[in-house]
């Protein structure tokens, strides 16, 4: 046996190799089940020894050398096998360490693995810092505690998590960094290769039945490879005349033949149990040839000869034919023998490849429950016609902005409805003219022009910031799976309370529709959680924002070439009506079965609208003599602006635990903008046609003096304030009864 420190770092895995091309192609597609939990060592870690003090890290060049986003703690040039799996069960993202993890990603799952880990607590203890599976455990409770909290209860929270797959591949390092490192562990010298199997299969099941007793019911056991095949093992041993070390193997093969019976005993005597095992021996069969894989022995690339032994060398150099590659480093896969792995797993090659059945069928009975990946885009259906007005916002008031209120999500889910000052992508698939999806929208937000109807960030961008979010809220039309409990993004250019409202325009979501597209988000969460019950629950902790009515006055009462509004009925009239119908769509009633209240809604904010006679487009059409804005139009708004908080005042008397809250746009509406760098009240920033942005126009350089930046919408910086003074009030007469900071809180 050699001398000298074996510092070397994880593991390993097998000589997986595989006889026919074509089983490479991908398999991705919608979500098959809720969640994917990870838990292993370096083969699966994505990032989780980082931050510790160790020498088994991975976060430097030129590991991730093929990956996206470069190093990040895989311990290989691209995907690891964890990567893989999720693509193969349908995830649009990576499952996210528990380092980083936040909010309501914990939903998707979480990967534990930790790079030097074992079964056994004390394995790779001299490389330094590692989560070992114990500590890997205690880590996923902490998660189901955040879970338990989100979604209301442990009860539900168990029920959830039995519809998700677990992934955990250890015993590895119990080896590598362990029993074969007897200058180092005594293992080696207490116990034979047999009965050190046994002691570890001991341990092993006693932790994977804490798993089934913390709610897993899907696991997918991965067993241990040919460790005696590795460079870093055959560096120190040497092999005579084989290929591999025998005598590591053969100690190794005493563990793995116990996998079978271990995952025997769990699903006849543990209710509900799915245990399935992975045999990554049967895996290792075939030519690997086959797909290009002809250098077996030499890792890829340079490797410290000192510390981290085994490991690429910190800024060192990598071979360009990875693809011939099978070994990264000394001790780890390429990308490719990665997903050779993970395809196999997922659809077996041969019988011997798993057992009892594969992961693919391991996620079957869970995909009928969890068709989330569609959007409910198909289910916004309205006429198509032509040109396009959209909702004006009324002027800020002057005092200095805020820097954005970054920290702890306050509530668990932020849903809004609206329109085209909420809008961001909803209406952008629709046929209508009111959208926003080209330039120059957008040309201030980090991602383009997405559907937001100005330069940048709107207000329910802001607000999601000023409550926490580390991720802006999704439109309706895209978000997928578990995204819809951070929240959902409704609103629609060109909608009103009215549903004829904004017809001549082309499609468009009214606050109806909108209703019923939550109706549908609800009955998603429902599946995944279980109950209906719950699922109010869980909906009365989240803020609701709603702004609707700017175009049931600007494309509907204010044409009266168009709609009939404005001859059937007085100003007065037509807001007592208005009001009417908003309050029954905001409430329960025994006349409208989509209501916000009735579907859990608890916590809602009412943003009224503004000075819709101030908006450049309606000054261009009316004309307004010597004053800024046309004051028979504002003084029409304000009848029904004046109903609002009675409204409001109702529905918190009226209505069990009902708080809702009306934000003030003419007061947050007041004195010198000057004082914030604004000094173009009237002239659009962007260069207009019919009001909205020309497609491909030009767009002036000084958007920070410009109010207004098309015809009808504001610019970035009157977003933020607006936004600013809804979540903390300025005056007492900007929100009533509480702004929205004080209502995350109740």
């Amino acid at each position: 046996m050699a001398s000298g420190m074996k510092i070397c770092f994880v593991l390993l895995t097998t000589i997986l190799m595989i006889n026919f091309r074509p089983f490479l192609v991908m398999v991705k597609g919608e979500p098959q089940v809720p969640c994917l939990f990870i838990l292993g060592d370096s083969l699966f870690d994505n990032g989780n020894n980082n931050n510790l003090i160790t020498t088994a890290k991975a976060n430097y060049p030129p590991y991730g050398i093929d990956f996206p986003d470069g190093p990040t703690g895989r311990f290989t040039n691209g995907k690891n096998s964890a990567d893989f799996l999720a693509e193969l069960l349908g995830f649009d993202k990576f499952i996210e360490p528990f380092a980083t993890v936040k909010g309501v990603d914990i939903l998707r799952g979480v990967n534990y693995a930790s790079g030097a880990a074992g079964i056994r607590d004390e394995s790779g203890i001299h490389l330094g810092d590692r989560i070992s599976l114990s500590r890997q455990l205690r880590n996923h409770k902490v998660t189901i505690s955040h879970m338990s909290t989100l979604l209301g209860n442990k009860t539900l929270t168990m029920d959830y998590l039995s519809k998700c797959i677990y992934i955990v591949g250890m015993g590895n390092n119990d080896y590598i960094n362990n029993y074969m490192m007897p200058q180092f562990y005594p293992s080696s010298h207490l116990y034979k290769p047999e009965k050190f199997a046994t002691i570890l299969m001991q341990q092993y099941s006693k932790q994977l039945k804490t798993l089934y007793r913390y709610g897993a019911r899907k696991v997918a056991v991965f067993g241990v490879g040919s460790l005696g095949c590795i460079p870093a093992e055959l560096a120190i041993y040497g092999t005579k005349d084989t290929i591999c070390v025998d005598s590591i193997n053969s100690a190794v093969q005493k563990f793995a033949d116990k996998f079978k019976p271990m995952i025997d005993d769990f699903n006849n005597n543990l209710p509900n149990a799915n245990f399935i095992y992975i045999n990554l021996t049967s895996i290792a069969i075939g030519d690997p040839a086959e797909i290009g894989l002809t250098n077996l022995a030499e890792p890829c690339c340079e490797i410290s000869s000192y510390i981290a032994k085994g490991q690429c060398r910190n800024g060192g150099g990598a071979c360009s034919d990875r693809a011939s590659h099978y070994f990264w480093d000394g001790f780890h896969p390429t990308e490719i023998p990665n997903k050779v792995t993970a395809i196999r797993a997922y659809t077996v090659l041969l019988p011997t490849d798993a057992y009892p059945y594969d992961i693919s069928h391991l996620a079957a009975s869970t995909i009928a429950l969890n068709k989330l990946g569609q959007s409910g885009a198909e289910l916004i259906q309205q006429p198509a016609i032509v040109t396009f007005v959209s909702a004006g916002k009324m002027r800020i008031s002057g005092y200095p902005p805020l820097l954005e209120s970054y920290g702890e999500q306050q509530v668990p889910c932020l849903f809004v409805m609206g329109d085209s000052l909420f809008d961001n992508g909803n209406n952008n698939n629709l046929l209508t003219a009111a959208k926003a999806n080209y330039l120059p929208y957008g040309i201030d937000f980090p991602d383009g022009p997405t559907g937001r109807f100005t330069n940048g960030r709107n207000v329910a961008d802001f607000l999601a910031e000023l409550l926490g979010f580390d991720k802006y809220i999704e439109p309706f039309a895209t978000v997928k799976g578990v995204d819809m409990f951070k929240g959902v993004n409704y609103a629609s250019g060109a909608a009103g309370i009215l549903d004829e409202t904004g017809i001549h325009v082309g499609d468009r979501i009214s606050l109806n529709g909108q209703l019923r597209n939550h109706n549908v988000t609800i009955s998603h969460m429902s599946t995944l959680l279980g109950n209906k019950t719950l699922t109010k629950e869980y909906l009365s902790k989240c803020i609701y924002i709603v702004q609707m009515g700017n175009n049931d006055y600007i494309n509907n009462y204010l044409l009266p070439q168009l709609y009939s509004s404005s001859h059937m009925y007085n100003p007065e009239q037509f807001a007592s009506i208005l009001i009417q119908q908003y309050s029954e769509q905001l409430k329960i009633t025994n006349f409208t079965p989509q209501t916000l209240y009735l579907y859990g809604a608890r916590k809602v904010v009412v943003f009224g609208i503004g000075g819709i006679g101030c908006v450049p487009s309606e000054l261009d059409l009316y004309g307004t003599g010597d004053s800024v804005c046309i004051n028979s139009i504002d003084s029409a708004v304000r009848k029904f602006s004046d109903k609002l908080k009675p409204m409001i005042d109702d529905l918190n008397s009226n209505f069990p635990n009902a708080k809702f809250s009306y934000i003030n746009s003419t007061s947050i509406a007041v004195p010198d903008p000057s004082s914030i760098g604004i000094t173009k009240l009237r002239e659009p920033c962007c260069e207009t046609s019919e009001g909205q942005c020309k497609h491909g126009g030009g767009a002036c350089s000084d958007r920070a003096a410009h109010y207004f930046w098309d015809g009808f919408h504001p610019s970035e910086a009157p977003n933020k304030v607006t936004a600013e003074r809804a979540y903390t009030a300025l005056l007492s007469t900007d929100v009533y009864p509480f702004d929205i900071s004080q209502l995350s809180q109740l």
